[in-house]
C-alpha cells in the first residue's frame, strides 16, 4: 500500500494537528498576516505551480495552512451560523475519505448508505415525518433548490419531461428569507422575478395577511402559485415564521409548504420541544444543516420530505443501464433520490456526532446555546455602551455599540467592526437593517463559546479605541 510508505507524514501530521489545538486560545482567531496576499502566495508555494514538493514541504504548507487561516473551532469564533467541527466529525470526515465510497448505490456504499438511512429516519421522528424520506446534499442552499424541484415536479408531474411549459410558476418567501431562493429561482428557469417576498412584522416573522395578498397578485398576473417558503431561524435576526398560519394558506391554494429550518432546525434536540417549530410535522419539506449548532462540520446538510416518494419521484431518472443494478437490500440506491451520482459519505460524521451525544447530550447542547444567548441579551441590558437592536427569539443576538463622543453610531459600529476583524481577536459579523443602520449579529453555534468568552469581548468592544 502507498499510503503505508507515507506513515512518517502521518506522525508529523498529528503533531502539527496537536500543536495547532493546543495553541487555540492563545492564539487570535485569525492572524492579522493573513491579509497579506503576497506572504499567503509564498507561504502556500502558489505562486509556481509546477514546483513538486517532498513530503516535508507539504507538511509546512499543511501547518502554514492552519497558522494563517480563521479558527473556526476558536471559542471567540461568533461570526457565522457554524463553527469548528467537533472531535467525532473529524473522525468521521477521516474514516469517509479513507474508505472513500460513493453514495450512488448500495453495493457500493452498504454501510454508508445504511447510517444515513437510519440518519434520515431520526431526523424525520423529531421533525414528526412518520413515513418520510430524505437525502443528504451539498449544502442548505441545494436542499432550498430541491424543494422548489420537488414541488414542482410532484403537483405538476409533467413538468419533469416537458420544462416549466406555460405555467409561470411563483415562489413566495419572507423578505428576509435566504438568498439562495433568488438563486435557485435562477436555476430552475422559473424567474427570479417570479420569486414573490412577503412583508415581516415586528419580530422579523412572515406576515400571513402580506402573503395573502402576494398569492393573490401573482394569481392576477397570470401565475401559478407552486410553493410557499417558511423560514425557521432566519440568517440576521433568528426569526421563526408562524407555520400553522402559514400552513393553512398552502392548504387553501394547494401548494407546497417548504420550511427552511438549516439555522432554526437545531430546535428538533430541545427538550423543552420549542413552540418556535410548532406545525412544522405538517410542511412537506424541511431543510436542516447539522453543521450549524451540532458542530458536524462543513458540508453536513439534509432534505427531508414528509410523503416518502416525493425525492423519487422528482429526482429519478436515467443510470439504469450501468450503474443501478437489481440486488438483494431492503435499502433503495440512493442515488435514484439526488441529483447527484458521485455523492460524499457526509452521514458518518454526523452520526458519530449524534452518538457521542446521546439523547440528553443533545438536549444539553441546545439547552447551553440558549443560556449563553440569553445572558448576552442580560449583559446587553445592564450595559450603557450597549444597544440591544432587536428583541432575540433565538441564538442571534443582535446589537450596537454606543459611541462615547458624538460620532455617527452606524459608522462608530462599522470602523469598529472592521478594526476588531483586522486584529482578529474576535470574530462577531454584522448586518444592516432595511433603513441602513449598521448592528452586530452575535450567533451563538460555537460548542467551545463559554460566559467568559462573553465577558471578554464585551470588555474588548467597549474600550477600543478607534
Amino acid at each position: 500500500m502507498k499510503f503505508l510508505d507515507k506513515i512518517h507524514s502521518w506522525n508529523r501530521l498529528t503533531e502539527i494537528l496537536s500543536q495547532y489545538f493546543h495553541s487555540m486560545v492563545d492564539s487570535p482567531v485569525r492572524k492579522e498576516e493573513s491579509l497579506n496576499i503576497e506572504l499567503m502566495l509564498e507561504k502556500m508555494a502558489l505562486s509556481n505551480q509546477d514546483e513538486k514538493l517532498d513530503d516535508s514541504q507539504i507538511l509546512e504548507i499543511i501547518s502554514n495552512y492552519l497558522e494563517f487561516s480563521t479558527r473556526t473551532s476558536h471559542p471567540l469564533f461568533n461570526n457565522q451560523l457554524q463553527a469548528g467541527p467537533r472531535f467525532e466529525a473529524l473522525l468521521g470526515e477521516i474514516i469517509s475519505f479513507i474508505s472513500s465510497t460513493t453514495m450512488a448505490t448500495y453495493e457500493v456504499a452498504p454501510v454508508a448508505t445504511l447510517i444515513e438511512s437510519k440518519l434520515i429516519e431520526f431526523i424525520n421522528e423529531k421533525i414528526g415525518f412518520k413515513d418520510g424520506s430524505g437525502i443528504m446534499l451539498t449544502g442548505g442552499s441545494n436542499a432550498n433548490l430541491q424543494a422548489i424541484l420537488c414541488a414542482r415536479n410532484n403537483l405538476f408531474p409533467e413538468t419533469k419531461n416537458i420544462g416549466n411549459g406555460d405555467h409561470g410558476f411563483a415562489v413566495y418567501v419572507s423578505c428576509e428569507a435566504h438568498y439562495s431562493f433568488f438563486k435557485a429561482m435562477n436555476i430552475l428557469g422559473l424567474g427570479s422575478d417570479n420569486l414573490f417576498t412577503v412583508d415581516v412584522d415586528e419580530r422579523g416573522r412572515m406576515s400571513s395577511s402580506s402573503l395573502r395578498v402576494q398569492i393573490d397578485l401573482s394569481l392576477s398576473q397570470g401565475l401559478t402559485p407552486l410553493m410557499v417558503a417558511s423560514t425557521c431561524g432566519t440568517t440576521v435576526r433568528g426569526a421563526f415564521d408562524p407555520l400553522n398560519e402559514i400552513q393553512q394558506i398552502c392548504s387553501e391554494y394547494k401548494v407546497w409548504h417548504h420550511a427552511d429550518a438549516a439555522w432554526g432546525g437545531l430546535l428538533l434536540f430541545d427538550k423543552d420541544k420549542s413552540p418556535l417549530l410548532e406545525g412544522i410535522d405538517a410542511v412537506d419539506s424541511v431543510t436542516f444543516d447539522a453543521h450549524k449548532g451540532l458542530g458536524a462540520g462543513l458540508i453536513a446538510s439534509f432534505i427531508l420530505t414528509r410523503d416518502k416518494n416525493s425525492l423519487l419521484k422528482s429526482n429519478s431518472g436515467g443510470g439504469s443501464e450501468y450503474l443501478f443494478h437489481d440486488i438483494e437490500s431492503e435499502l433503495p440506491d440512493t442515488g435514484l433520490y439526488s441529483l447527484q451520482c458521485g455523492r460524499k459519505v457526509d452521514a458518518l460524521k454526523v452520526w458519530l456526532v449524534i452518538k457521542s451525544l446521546g439523547k440528553t447530550g443533545l438536549e444539553g447542547l441546545v439547552e447551553k446555546q440558549k443560556e449563553l444567548a440569553s445572558y448576552f441579551h442580560s449583559q446587553i441590558l445592564k450595559n450603557e455602551r450597549l444597544k440591544l437592536f432587536y428583541e432575540p427569539e433565538y441564538l442571534n443576538v443582535c446589537f450596537q455599540v454606543i459611541p462615547e463622543d458624538e460620532a455617527d453610531i452606524d459608522e462608530y459600529n462599522l470602523a469598529l467592526r472592521n478594526k476588531m476583524i483586522k486584529e482578529g481577536r474576535f470574530f462577531v459579523n454584522y448586518a444592516k437593517n432595511s433603513k441602513g443602520s449598521i448592528f452586530f449579529r452575535m450567533s451563538f453555534a460555537n460548542h467551545e463559546t463559554e460566559i467568559e468568552h462573553i465577558d471578554s469581548m464585551i470588555k474588548y468592544l467597549t474600550s477600543l479605541k478607534l
